[in-house]
């Protein structure tokens, strides 16, 4: 079986709201595959985008297509600790990003996201469509 992709909220935007990204047709084949995977902070954190009750529901449900994921006690340390480290180094991130990191670290998944201060965490592997 292929390796869970976690999806971060950069790429679930585009998807929702950009018909022709290629972001869109990715997330579409790794819903199809049973491989796309979100997070709480993320689920909230799109969520928290929308205005209208109705629209948040509507996405809510159509996230329910993704494998949810929970944080363990020991993600929320690794975030913390990673947070520390990259922020010593000049490189704060937000704690949903964290979050996302510590848990895709521990359990050895594929991270989606265009945002390239992913690039600082080490041994993080990252999905490519592209290559995919």
């Amino acid at each position: 079986m292929a390796s869970l992709v976690l999806v971060d909220t950069c790429v679930w935007v585009s998807f929702f709201s950009r018909k022709a990204s290629p972001h869109k047709a990715a997330v579409e084949k790794l819903l199809d595959e049973d491989q796309a995977a979100i997070v709480g902070p993320i689920l909230a954190e799109i969520l928290l985008g929308f205005k209208k009750q109705e629209e948040s529901d509507w996405v809510a449900s159509a996230l329910e297509g993704a494998q949810y994921l929970q944080l363990a006690w020991d993600d929320w340390r690794a975030a913390a600790n990673l947070g520390r480290k990259l922020a010593s180094d000049g490189h704060p991130l937000p704690l949903s990003d964290l979050c996302l990191a510590s848990t895709a670290l521990r359990l050895d998944l594929l991270l989606y996201s265009i945002d390239p201060h992913f690039d600082l965490v080490l041994g993080l592997r990252r999905y490519h469509p592209e290559s995919a």
